[in-house]
């Protein structure tokens, strides 16, 4: 496969599941908001922060507030990590690569885009924002389900997952290392009962709060969520699941294409310190160098995918 069109599926599937990342971060902080006096602003600011994007938010918006953040992140068009660009930039990848994918797959992308398109073209009102994000949401899951029933599992299928997941893994963590210190075994005491709620917004903003309350029957404690997040491979956007997928991928590529990468081994490698972390005890190694190791780690990655597969133009 040429490099220009694996990197046209690679980030075609990474932007799509970012804007899903980014709905499901703006809906935890809504329905948190519903239950707080004012915007709840920090959990905005959280959300601006983690997209990198504060400076520029900064240089726009004189104060920080829902209606302002809202704006910023769902519509946009100077903001690369705004939804609605990031489902342009989805869409049209998706289209140099058009041949490459089943009538089910494109309908899926570019039904999103003009669907969003239209629903973003005037601020939202509030009163629309959750049928806006499940929308979003929903246009993902479509996007998955046409990925899996209707494409062959080949090379196009494999970058299509790769990007999905590292986009994945990158978002959990990147949650987790900006809320660490709400993990820490100390949390639990050290918070309120009413701020053990940052718990519940940070599971939301993951899909993982009804999983995780089946299997701890609604119990919440720091120590159970940064387990849940980072280490069960029973979850879908836990740091473990997302490298088992990543590590799947890359050795199917491996076989189609009758050679060994770079990328695979330091695949492998990050998937072992996340097994070898299950094992010991992830504060006694230092929960905020684990995090930020892992993230530097999977940056890494990326750039060795791009090398070992001509990824680029």
């Amino acid at each position: 496969m040429l490099g220009r069109h694996a990197d046209s599926l690679f980030w075609m599937a990474r932007y799509l599941e970012r804007s899903e990342n980014l709905a499901r971060q703006i809906q935890a902080a809504f329905y948190h908001s519903l239950t707080r006096k004012g915007d709840d602003v920090d959990e905005w600011a959280s959300i601006i922060r983690r997209t990198g994007m504060a400076d520029s938010f900064d240089a726009k918006h004189d104060t920080m507030s829902m209606a302002n953040a809202l704006n910023f992140l769902l519509r946009d068009k100077t903001n690369d990590d705004s939804v609605i660009s990031l489902l342009a930039k989805s869409r049209q990848n998706a289209r140099s690569v058009r041949n490459a994918l089943t009538q089910e797959v494109w309908q899926s992308l570019n039904e999103s885009w003009m669907t969003g398109s239209e629903a973003l073209k005037r601020p939202v009102n509030i009163r629309d924002l959750p049928a806006l994000l499940e929308n979003i949401i929903k246009a993902s899951s479509v996007f998955r389900g046409a990925l899996y029933g209707t494409m062959l599992h080949n090379d196009i299928f494999n970058f299509l997952r790769l990007g999905t997941f590292i986009e994945r893994a990158d978002n959990t963590a990147r949650i987790v290392g900006s809320k660490y210190h709400r993990l820490l075994p100390t949390a639990a005491a050290s918070l309120g009962g009413s701020d053990q709620s940052q718990w519940e917004v940070m599971l939301r903003a993951l899909a993982a709060w009804r999983s995780y309350n089946w299997l701890n029957k609604g119990h919440l404690d720091p120590t159970a969520v940064a387990t849940f997040l980072i280490f069960d491979n029973r979850m879908p956007r836990s740091l473990s699941f997302c490298y088992g997928e990543i590590c799947a991928n890359l050795q199917d590529l491996e076989a189609a294409y009758g050679t060994s990468y770079a990328c695979g081994d330091s695949a492998r490698a990050i998937a072992q310190q996340l097994d070898n972390g299950r094992e010991a005890d992830i504060y006694r190694l230092g929960f905020r160098d684990f995090v930020s190791s892992f993230m530097a780690d999977s940056n890494q990655l990326t750039l060795a995918i791009s090398a070992d597969f001509n990824l680029g133009p």
